[in-house]
C-alpha cells in the first residue's frame, strides 16, 4: 500500500484535491485503520476547505492512535480556522507535553493566544519557538506581528 499512499499524497500535493480524496478513500476502504491515510486524507479536505470531514478524520485517527502528533496539530489548526481558540489550545498542549520543544505546536499555540488576546503570552510562545528553530518563518512572522499590536 506504499505505492498507493505516495501516489495519494502526490496527487494532493500536486492540487488535484478530489482524485486525492478518492485515493485515500480506496487505501482506507482496504484497511479503515491506516491512521496515515487518514491524517493525510485529513490534510487534503482540510486544503479543500471541507473543515468539518477532516476534523472527524483527525479525531478517528486520534481514537486508534493516541497523541498522533500530526493529527493533534492539524485538529488543532481545524479547531483555530473556526474560531474554536480554547478548543484548539489543548491539541497543541497535549504535543508540547510530549515534545515540549515542538516549535510548530508552540508558534500554533501562540496564534491561538494572540487571536484570544494574550499578546504577552503569544509573544513568549513565538520567542520559545525561535530559541529552538531560529529560521522558523511562520515563529519569525508571528513575533513581528506580535509588536505590531
Amino acid at each position: 500500500m506504499g505505492a498507493d499512499h505516495d501516489r495519494a499524497v502526490r496527487l494532493a500535493e500536486d492540487g488535484d484535491l478530489d482524485l486525492a480524496v478518492s485515493a485515500f478513500d480506496r487505501i482506507l476502504a482496504a484497511d479503515p485503520c491506516d491512521v496515515r491515510a487518514m491524517v493525510d486524507k485529513g490534510a487534503t479536505l482540510h486544503n479543500a476547505g471541507r473543515l468539518g470531514p477532516a476534523l472527524k478524520l483527525y479525531e478517528r485517527a486520534l481514537a486508534l492512535s493516541p497523541g498522533n502528533r500530526t493529527a493533534l496539530l492539524n485538529k488543532g489548526a481545524i479547531l483555530h480556522a473556526q474560531g474554536r481558540y480554547g478548543d484548539a489550545i489543548p491539541c497543541y498542549d497535549e504535543v508540547l507535553g510530549a515534545d515540549p520543544r515542538c516549535a510548530v505546536a508552540m508558534t500554533y499555540k501562540g496564534i491561538a493566544l494572540g487571536e484570544s488576546g494574550d499578546l504577552a503570552g503569544a509573544a513568549a510562545l513565538f520567542e520559545a519557538a525561535l530559541g529552538v528553530d531560529p529560521e522558523y518563518d511562520l515563529a519569525i512572522e508571528s513575533l513581528k506581528g506580535s509588536k505590531r499590536r
